[in-house]
């Protein structure tokens, strides 16, 4: 598979991530001509977000106008990591870089690993579960947004639990002292997955937790035919962890 192969991959399981916040009795998804977006409806709360941009046909005046109409709606917005330089500097409003000369710490970085470099399922696997039933959700849901959404719902407890039951959504949560103390989950798009929600509750970080639970629910994805996993590191500390259980950089 090819880097370009591997960073369409990236680009693809980000959109299906955002994608699937919509699939859920109290969201609404939208598909408008060059964009998608998610939002909540009236009265209810969950995540906004703009996904699936495709403008590269466009003139840059199109391009322009498509991406001042969505600054407008005040979402975060993602932008594929293979958008053309001058789609990417229109967006940014200024040259895309090429190389960057100094590793940023808190920059996002974007990794993938295939079978081939799968990592020996860890020994204390046992300790992590996967989600079968609706309250095992709902404590894996608690958990995710209380960590990575300062407690906002943006995974409803109940109306995303569906996604658990078809197998779209494969959450894993690691127990300790019988309290869910590390989450995440896979998102398979057809046997395409992205690793999602890793969250590690504050008082028990750095203890191999996160490292855990990710390994179990890489390792069983592949059990299941997965063909690539990808993911996207929110900073460096976040990229090393991945990397420690076998995910490889691209695109920089």
């Amino acid at each position: 598979m090819t880097e370009r192969e591997i960073l369409q991959h990236i680009d693809n399981g980000a959109n299906y991530y955002v994608s699937i916040f919509g699939e859920a009795v109290h969201m609404d998804k939208v598909d408008q001509e060059y964009y998608s977006y998610v939002k909540p409806k009236a009265g209810e709360q969950g995540i906004s977000f703009i996904y699936n941009v495709h403008i590269e046909n466009l003139s840059p005046e199109q391009k322009k106008a498509v991406i001042d109409e969505m600054k407008s709606m005040n979402m975060p917005i993602w932008l594929d990591l293979l958008v053309s330089d001058e789609t990417a500097s229109i967006f940014s409003g200024k040259e895309r870089k090429q190389e960057q000369t100094k590793p940023d710490e808190d920059a996002e970085t974007y990794l993938a690993i295939l079978p081939e470099e799968k990592r020996e399922c860890p020994i204390n696997s046992d300790q992590v579960l996967k989600v079968h039933t609706a309250d095992e959700f709902a404590a894996w849901a608690q958990t995710a947004n209380d960590v990575l959404a300062g407690g906002n719902p943006d995974l409803h407890p109940v109306h995303h639990f569906p996604l658990c039951e078809k197998g779209i959504m494969k959450c894993y949560t690691m127990y300790s002292g019988g309290m869910p103390v590390s989450v995440a989950a896979i998102i398979d798009n057809h046997g395409i997955a992205s690793l999602e929600f890793v969250a590690t509750v504050p008082e028990a970080r750095r203890r191999g937790f996160a490292r855990a639970v990710c390994a179990k629910a890489v390792w069983e994805a592949f059990s299941d035919g997965a063909s690539i996993i990808t993911v996207r590191a929110a900073d460096s500390a976040a990229a090393k962890l991945y990397q420690s259980i076998g995910f490889r950089t691209y695109g920089g």
